[in-house]
Parts: structure tokens; sequence; C-alpha cells
């Protein structure tokens, strides 16, 4: 993936407040997109769960299915989430348990980390199967690269399949990362660099 380049000046870190507020407003979903089923795979972890509660707030009528070894605490979070919701008990180490998971839904988002420890990408593997829309929050190097190893297999099933939306180091603690995130981490690095009586800065890659 080529690098990120954000062109710096002083009225994009004065627009950090607007960026904010406009990412913030709901996106107009189309209707399939509304109603879609999600599968959050380590649907009770911090990642996971916060992205089941990001996702639930951006479209109140997506059916969100919190995937999770332990029930009691699936269950609770199904609670927290509302009506929408549902619990499923699966073991991503468990093929049969994963492709029954994602027969019935349109997205399996993959949180249940951690990735670094991974020998291999049997989510990936099994949404390529049952043709099932995937992404992970993955944040290590060697599994992003065990996964998109799998291109050809994914395109040839017609899955499209997003690895890596996580990064280091730790943009991504917590379920996303957005442009506003990006845009207090670069006010921060212009700071750092008027502090040092480096100049102005007027490009950050």
């Amino acid at each position: 993936m080529a690098p990120a380049l954000l062109n710096l000046n002083s009225t994009s870190v004065m627009a950090c407040a607007s960026v904010k507020e406009t990412l913030i407003d709901r996106p107009q979903l189309q209707e399939k997109t509304r109603n879609a089923r999600v599968l959050v795979l380590g649907g009770t972890g911090r990642v996971g769960g916060s992205t089941a509660v990001a996702l639930s707030k951006l479209s109140p009528q997506l059916q969100i299915v919190v995937g999770c070894r332990n029930r009691e605490k699936g269950a609770a979070m199904v609670d927290k989430l509302g009506k929408n919701s549902e619990l499923a008990e699966v073991n991503i180490d468990n093929v049969d348990s994963l492709e029954t998971a994602l027969r019935d839904v349109d997205l399996v988002v993959h949180a249940a980390g951690p990735f670094q420890q991974s020998q291999n990408c049997n989510v990936l593997e099994a949404a390529i199967e049952t043709k099932t829309a995937y992404m992970d929050v993955c944040d290590d190097t060697s599994y992003a690269l065990r996964a998109k190893s799998l291109k050809d297999r994914a395109i040839a099933a017609n899955v499209p399949a997003i690895t890596t939306g996580g990064i280091y180091p730790g943009v991504s603690n917590g379920a996303t990362m957005n442009f506003f995130v990006l845009h207090l981490m670069a006010a921060e690095l212009v700071r750092a660099a008027r502090d040092e009586s480096k100049g102005e800065p007027e490009r950050l890659r």
C-alpha cells in the first residue's frame, strides 16, 4: 500500500472541529446496506465491542451478530446493543463453527485478535468459502501478508476483503480510525516541530 500523504496547513489544522462534526453525521445508507447482517467476531472484546456499538449507532437498522466464545459476555453485549442484535457462539479456530456463523451474514468484521500470534487466516478463508464480505482490524505485518496471499482466491470468489484495518503505532486503538484522529496527530506533530524550532512544516508523510 502506498503511504498516505497528508498536506497540512494552518487552515486544515484549525478545521479539526468541523471535520469531527462531519464525521459523526450519519451517512445515508442504501436500503440493502441499512438492513445488512454484520457478524462482529471478538464482539465482547475492547475493539470488537467498540465496533459493534459504533455500527449500531451509525445505522440502528443494521442487524448485528455478536460473535464470541463466552455466552454470558455475549448476552450482556446483545442487551447493550438492543433489539437488532443477537449472539452467535463462534470458535475462530474451528472451521465448521466459522462457516456456520458466516453463512447467514452479509459482512464479517474480524476483531478476534491477537493477530500477532495467529499462524493462519481461518476467518478470511471461511469468508471466501461462504462468499461473505470480510474485513479485519489486524495491525500485524506477518498476518497481513498471509491474508493478502489469498487475494486471487478472494477475487475468484468475488468476495470483497479488506485486511489491516488497524495500524501501528496505535492509531486504531479502538474500533475505528478516522480523519479526525489523523488531523489531531498531524496538529501535534506541527506543534512539536514549532516547539523544537524546526520551522513550519509544509507536508507530513
